[in-house]
C-alpha cells in the first residue's frame, strides 16, 4: 500500500486538526481519511476548531476546494463553531485564496501565521535590503571564515544555513569548507530569488534553497551537523522559537553557530555623540517593529537556558584599522539609505528626524576615513553543541 503524502491528526486537548505534508488529490477520495478526521473533529468540539495547515508543502486546486467544503459541511452540522485556518505562504497563493473565501464564510477565520509571528517582515523581506546585505557579507566574512572552525565546522559536514536571506554566506561556506550537503533557508522570496540567480550565474547547482518559516522548518529531525542562522534572530520578535527549531534539525553532538549585533555600541570618534544617538535611535524604532538589533550578547543566556553544552561566544570587532576603510563605510553608506528611507517610512519619523539619522550615520562614515578617527561595529558570534542526551526533567 503506498504511503500517503501526508499525516493528519486531531489533537483534542487543543481543539486542533494538523495537516502537514503534500495535499494534491487527484480525486475527491483521495481525500477521504482527512475528510473523516475534520468532521469527526467538527463533531467533538465547541467554540473554535483549529485547522493548522503551516506545514503543509503543497496544496493543489482540489484540496482546497475540499477544504472549503469542510468549511460549508461544519456552517450547516455546526452552526455556532467557528474554523480557524492557520495557513503560511509557504504555499504563495494560500493567503489570498483564503482570505477571499473569509470573506463569504462568516464562521471561518484565515490566520496568516508567519505574517502574524513577524511585525518587520515588510521591512526586512524585500529587495531594497539586498545592498545592505551584500556589502556587510564582504567586510563580515574576512574576519569570520577563520572563525567558523573554531566553532566546530569542518570539511564534509551537512549544514543548514537558516535565514540565509541573499545567499552569499552559504556560496562562502560551500567554497572554504565544501560541505557534503549545505540547504539554504528565508523566508524572503526577494531573497531567495536573487540567492539562486546568483547560484546560476556561478554554475553552483549543490545548494538547496527552500523557501520556510524558521520556527517550522520543512526539514527532518537531527539532520545536521552544524546549523547556522546569522544577523537573524536580532530581527525577530521571539528568538527563542527559532533557536528551538535550529536545535531540532541539529543531530544530537552537532552545533549551531549563531551571529548578532550590539547596535547600540556602534561607536564613533570624534564624533561620538551624534553617532551615538543615531544608532540609540536606530535600536528604538527598529525595537517598535519587534526587533532587538542589540541581542548579541544575549545569546549566552538563551542557549544555557536551553541546554546547550561546550558554549562558545567572541566578539568580532569590526574597526576602520582592522577592515579596508572603504568597504567599511560602503556598508554605513547602504544603511542611510535604508534606514533613511525603508526603516524610516515603516515607523513614521519626520523629516527632521530623518536628517538627523542621515548627519549621524554620516558622522558615522567621516569617523571611519579620518585619518585621526577611530569607529567599531561589535558583531557577537555565539555557538554551542547539541546535549548527545537529553537533560532529566527537573
Amino acid at each position: 500500500m503506498a504511503t500517503k503524502p501526508y499525516t493528519v491528526r486531531f489533537i483534542e486537548n487543543d481543539q486542533e486538526v494538523v495537516i502537514t505534508g503534500a495535499l494534491r488529490p487527484q480525486a475527491p477520495a483521495d481525500m477521504d481519511g482527512i475528510r473523516r478526521v475534520l468532521d469527526g473533529a467538527c463533531a467533538a468540539v465547541e467554540g473554535i476548531l483549529f485547522v493548522n495547515l503551516r506545514k503543509l508543502r503543497y496544496l493543489n486546486h482540489l484540496g482546497f476546494v475540499e477544504l472549503i467544503r469542510f468549511v460549508e459541511r461544519a456552517e450547516r452540522s455546526a452552526p455556532e463553531l467557528r474554523i480557524k485556518l492557520v495557513i503560511s505562504s509557504v504555499i504563495p497563493w494560500a493567503p489570498r485564496r483564503f482570505a477571499m473565501i473569509a470573506d463569504r464564510h462568516p464562521n471561518l477565520i484565515v490566520e496568516h501565521y508567519d505574517r502574524a509571528f513577524y511585525p518587520g517582515q515588510g521591512v526586512i523581506e524585500n529587495d531594497a535590503l539586498i545592498p545592505v546585505l551584500r556589502t556587510q557579507t564582504s567586510i563580515i566574512w574576512h574576519h569570520e571564515r577563520h572563525l567558523l572552525r573554531e566553532h566546530g565546522l569542518r570539511p564534509g559536514m551537512t549544514v543548514a544555513d537558516v535565514c540565509c536571506g541573499i545567499g552569499d554566506f552559504a556560496v562562502l561556506l560551500r567554497k572554504e569548507y565544501k560541505p557534503a550537503r549545505i540547504v539554504a533557508v528565508d523566508h524572503s522570496r526577494p531573497f531567495l530569488a536573487y540567492a539562486t540567480q546568483v547560484a546560476r550565474d556561478f554554475g553552483i547547482s549543490d545548494i538547496e534553497y527552500q523557501y520556510g518559516d524558521a520556527t517550522s522548518l520543512l526539514l527532518a529531525d537531527e539532520l545536521f551537523d552544524f546549523v547556522t542562522s546569522r544577523l537573524s534572530l536580532q530581527v525577530f520578535n521571539e528568538p527563542e522559537k527559532i533557536l528551538r527549531e535550529l536545535i531540532r534539525i541539529c543531530r544530537p553532538g552537532g552545533r549551531i553557530y549563531l551571529t548578532n549585533e550590539m547596535m547600540s555600541h556602534n561607536y564613533g570618534y570624534p564624533r561620538h555623540e551624534t553617532v551615538a544617538w543615531t544608532y540609540n535611535r536606530i535600536n528604538d524604532m527598529c525595537a517598535s517593529l519587534g526587533m532587538d538589533l542589540s541581542f548579541g550578547p544575549k545569546m549566552y543566556s538563551l542557549m544555557t537556558d536551553l541546554g546547550f553544552e561546550d558554549i562558545k561566544i567572541e566578539t568580532i570587532e569590526i574597526t576602520n584599522r582592522n577592515t579596508v576603510v572603504d568597504d567599511f563605510a560602503r556598508v554605513i553608506e547602504s544603511w542611510e539609505d535604508y534606514v533613511t528611507g525603508e526603516l524610516s517610512t515603516a515607523t513614521g519619523q519626520t523629516p527632521e528626524m530623518i536628517e538627523r539619522l542621515r548627519t549621524g550615520l554620516r558622522d558615522h562614515i567621516y569617523t571611519i576615513r579620518s585619518r585621526r578617527g577611530y569607529a567599531t561595529w561589535p558583531l557577537y558570534i555565539a555557538s554551542g553543541r547539541r546535549p548527545v542526551r537529553a537533560r532529566a526533567a527537573t
